[in-house]
């Protein structure tokens, strides 16, 4: 058995020493050394247990795998060469280490061999608590079948566990696992894992991460396979870490047997059964609302709408996305450009959430807006200027399923709640009952411009009984009061099932112009201002921003409901 155990990993991240003033302050990690802009950080006397090396995006640097001696070693190059391996470069930073190899594994993951490590003989600062030692990793895998073949094969690793052929866990010692694998044709780090003394380092380090606001992204809880107790944290690059005690030791190699897991819940999470958020499945520290540390926001969870030759974006359009100082997303359009004689013609830019969330028992949005709407004091329809269909910044909620569409549209000074139904493929077809519909209701909350308010939508589905479907409803608040209120029931042949009712709603930040004529729902029309298309643009423009977006089912918004929706 070539491989003694996995003794360090090494991560690229944009800031290091942001991040590493996080692993030592948070995670109770200390630097050991600094060296050409990386930084090598210890959780015993041992050099290393994490190398931070800078890189324009976060990722495995490398692997680091301790081997026994120098005879390993050479085993370990003998063996790779004989299977036509070519040797990489190591010709980075890695201080602390024995002579070392380095090689990649089939998804490409860099694996240095190393054979032992210097010990530092200075104290340890004090902490709240600290790990004991680099744990294991969790690779995404383009090919389960070809990473098993190398690692088990070539350098001696064991199957502990497995749930069908979607995870497997590997060990190369008496610890459960070392390495496991997600398939899911990709070739990224899900997590890697730093081990904790006992279960109550895990409570102590979870009153610290609450005291210095870092949010617990799963657990605590134990897992089936490993049987480890854990939590899961982001650090400020993204990565995800995982914080574990009480890994399985499997001491008899004859006698033990792989279990087979069930693809479910309560295989992860013994205690509670709940389902790894998203995000984390997908080997992403933070959730797509989460921009505290910064965000990209397109291509991390959202996208600007696409449908066909359109692009719901203004070629004017200017974007700015949240940094840790300033964690706010901002869509600046001095002037529109973008135009359409069509209802496209409404969207200035539109990007929209790569998720949809169900409705379930109720659905509420909550995000701070602040908006600036310039040009339009000389708008040619002598318009109020702060009337919210020249421009505005919207918060909305879509479901593309049924047509229907709960929104915000704000102003300088005004806001606008809109619920609008479009007629869609429904289970019935379209007969003609159903009409499309839209209801804007000018609040009479009054706002200031560029100024931040918190808009709330909820969404309540109503509950039906047989021959008698319930109505929906649907609230708007501005600052935790509420503007509007609305209740309906929608049908394919009113009073007769099928119910329309929103399954799933996209959640969406945009910027608007509403002018053309609106549908009443009962066959006529709310006139609009430019009912043609024509003048949709005057040279007026709108910047807004957006922040500490909210997404969550009712049910789950409260402690205590001190009453019920009506």
């Amino acid at each position: 058995m070539h491989i003694k155990r996995l003794g360090q990993v090494g991560i690229t991240v944009p800031d290091v020493e942001r991040v590493a003033a996080f692993y030592e302050q948070i995670v109770g990690l200390e630097i050991s050394e600094r060296v050409d802009g990386a930084v090598f950080l210890r959780c015993n006397t041992e050099h290393h247990c994490l190398g931070l090396y800078p890189g324009s995006r976060r990722g495995l640097h490398h692997l680091g795998l301790e081997v026994h001696d120098q005879t390993a070693l050479e085993s370990v190059q003998k063996t790779l060469t004989e299977h036509r391996l070519e040797p990489e470069s190591d010709e980075f930073s890695h201080p602390g280490i024995g002579q070392s190899l380095c090689y990649r594994d089939p998804d490409g993951n860099l694996l240095e061999f190393y054979e032992g490590m210097q010990h530092i003989d200075r104290t340890l600062v004090p902490r709240e608590t600290r790990p004991i030692k680099f744990g294991h990793i969790t690779f995404h895998t383009i090919d389960m079948e070809r990473s098993l073949a190398f690692y088990t094969n070539l350098l001696g690793f064991r199957i502990s566990d497995t749930v069908d052929n979607v995870v497997t866990w590997i060990r190369c010692n008496q610890d459960h696992h070392g390495i496991a694998f997600l398939e899911d044709g990709q070739s990224k780090v899900n997590h890697y894992c730093l081990d904790l003394a006992d279960w109550q380092a895990i409570k102590v380090i979870c009153d610290h991460l609450t005291r210095n606001h870092v949010p617990i992204i799963y657990g605590p809880s134990r897992h089936g396979p490993g049987d480890n107790i854990f939590i899961y944290i982001p650090d400020p690059a993204g990565n995800i870490i995982e914080l574990s005690t009480e890994m399985l030791q499997i001491w008899d190699e004859l006698s033990y047997r792989p279990k087979n897991w069930t693809n479910e819940p309560g295989t992860v999470d013994i205690w509670r059964a709940l389902a790894q958020p998203k995000h984390m499945l997908a080997g992403e520290g933070r959730d797509f609302n989460d921009w505290t540390e910064g965000s990209p926001v397109i291509g991390a969870g959202w996208d600007v709408l696409q449908s066909g030759d359109f692009t719901a974006l203004d070629p004017a359009a200017k974007i700015t996305t949240p940094t840790p100082t300033v964690p706010e997303f901002r869509i600046e359009i001095p002037a529109f450009t973008l135009t359409a004689q069509d209802p496209t013609d409404h969207i200035k830019a539109l990007v929209v959430a790569n998720r949809r969330f169900s409705t379930g028992g109720g659905l509420s949005v909550a995000v701070d807006i602040a908006v600036e709407v310039h040009g339009t004091e000389h708008n040619p329809f002598d318009a109020d200027p702060d009337d919210p269909r020249l421009g505005s910044g919207s918060i909305s909620l879509i479901d593309d399923t049924t047509g229907i569409v709960l929104n915000f549209e704000i102003s300088n000074r005004q806001v606008l709640a809109l619920r609008e139904l479009f007629v869609v493929s429904t289970p019935g077809g379209d007969t003609g009952a159903l009409q499309p519909m839209s209801d804007p209701v000018l609040t009479d909350v009054g706002i200031e411009p560029g100024s931040w308010h918190r808009y709330e939508i909820r969404y309540y589905p109503g509950e039906d009984r047989p021959l008698a479907p319930g109505a929906d409803r649907a609230e708007w608040y501005v600052d935790g009061r509420q503007v509007h209120a609305v209740n309906w029931v929608a049908t394919v042949e009113p009073p007769a099932a099928p119910v329309i009712k929103p399954a799933r709603f996209s959640v969406n930040m945009a910027i608007f112009t509403l002018m053309d004529d609106l549908p009443d729902g009962l066959g006529g029309t709310i006139p609009g201002l430019d009912p043609k298309y024509k003048r949709t643009i005057f040279g007026q423009g709108v910047t807004a921003r957006w922040r500490n977006l909210d997404v969550t089912d009712v049910g789950e918004k409260w402690h205590i409901q001190t009453g019920e929706a009506k």
